[in-house]
């Protein structure tokens, strides 16, 4: 596909191509991210966890000349795909001004695969814009021999999908303005004060569902413009932002649980309650909610529940309870996912360059 005239000025540049291979987690956010403002800006401050397992590899491959237009290919899992095409225009458009070297772009090739089921829930988008700014950003910073600059790349991770911008960074980590020392709409920033406990954080994806959501984010996101419970929201949730970043730094794993549930299911009550309405979480969504309830009561064990926009619930726990939750709850719950399908995840590291060659 080949896209619009270009606008921005050709730079002259020492390297004429190259290639570099990304690997970027998707996340799980405790304090959600719903509707914006501006260009991908948010309406509210959110908090995530990064993940491990759930990610995604992308290699983009470029070679810059003389062109009027770029030729661009996108192939997913081996396979050409045209629907991401128009995003990929998009986000090259949002971050030309971040990256000058897209205005010299002859030919672009990207090749990504998620590790976990796409449109589903799992914020696959996410993964695959901080890839693709990560790359950007390798290739600006391998042309003008110039540091990395995260900042600049959480931006421009933002641009292509806002949940993105959380994925660069390890650990835990918010976007938007939580306090005057904490948050900013641009990017996203890694918190700096985890108690231990949560470093054995686990997360267990039931899948529930792997077919693609009825209603896309972006649609779910716009819907909160005029919303009747909007202002309630916001105040909402700038307290639990403000208690979550708290309740990290402190230890306080059952006050966080109690924020992180409290979110998830705001979040499709928000959903629910919009014009129009519509509903993403399935009959099993409900049914493992109410087993990991009554589990907990029965045993004390801290292990809380959450979504995303979709239909699977992801379980949050530490590793201190990993073989109560795993022998005990997991395998309770497997009747109501795909095939008994579970995936095992934990918390993890940010966003990550595995190879960069440049000619």
């Amino acid at each position: 596909m080949e896209l619009s005239p270009k606008t921005s000025k050709p730079m002259s540049l020492k390297h004429k191509r190259g290639q570099v291979l990304i690997q970027a987690p998707s996340n799980i956010a405790w304090v959600k991210y719903w509707g914006k403002k501006g260009l991908q800006l948010p309406m509210n401050p959110s908090l995530s966890m990064t993940l491990s397992s759930c990610h995604t590899l992308t290699r983009v491959s470029f070679e810059l000349g003389e062109s009027a237009q770029t030729n661009v290919e996108f192939r997913f899992h081996g396979e050409k795909n045209e629907k991401f095409l128009p995003k990929i225009h998009t986000f090259m458009e949002r971050v030309s001004h971040l990256y000058p070297f897209v205005g010299s772009l002859k030919s672009l090739v990207i090749e990504s695969e998620n590790s976990f089921p796409h449109s589903s829930g799992i914020a696959s988008s996410a993964s695959a814009f901080a890839a693709m700014a990560l790359a950007f950003e390798h290739i600006q910073s391998g042309l003008d021999q110039e540091g990395q600059n995260l900042s600049r790349a959480g931006e421009a991770a933002r641009l292509g999908s806002g949940s993105a911008c959380r994925s660069l960074h390890s650990g835990f980590s918010a976007w938007g303005k939580i306090s005057d020392t904490l948050g900013s709409d641009r990017f996203a920033q890694e918190l700096d004060s985890v108690h231990p406990v949560f470093d054995g954080a686990l997360n267990a994806i039931l899948i529930v569902s792997s077919k693609e959501k009825s209603v896309g984010s972006t649609l779910g996101h716009s819907l909160m413009q005029g919303h009747p419970f909007a202002q309630a929201r916001l105040e909402q949730v700038n307290e639990n932002c403000r208690l979550a970043v708290e309740y990290i730094s402190e230890g306080k794993v059952w006050e966080l649980g109690e924020i992180i549930e409290n979110e998830a299911m705001t979040l499709h009550a928000l959903m629910m309650t919009s014009n129009p309405s519509f509903m993403l979480m399935e009959p099993q969504t409900l049914a493992v909610i109410d087993k990991v309830r009554s589990f907990r009561q029965e045993t004390n064990i801290p292990v809380f529940f959450t979504l995303d926009a979709g239909p699977n619930p992801h379980l949050f726990y530490l590793k201190g309870d990993k073989e109560q939750v795993e022998q005990k709850l997991l395998p309770s719950l497997a009747g109501y996912c795909e095939q008994g399908r579970i995936i095992m995840d934990q918390r993890g590291e940010g966003a990550k360059c595995l190879e960069s060659h440049f000619e």
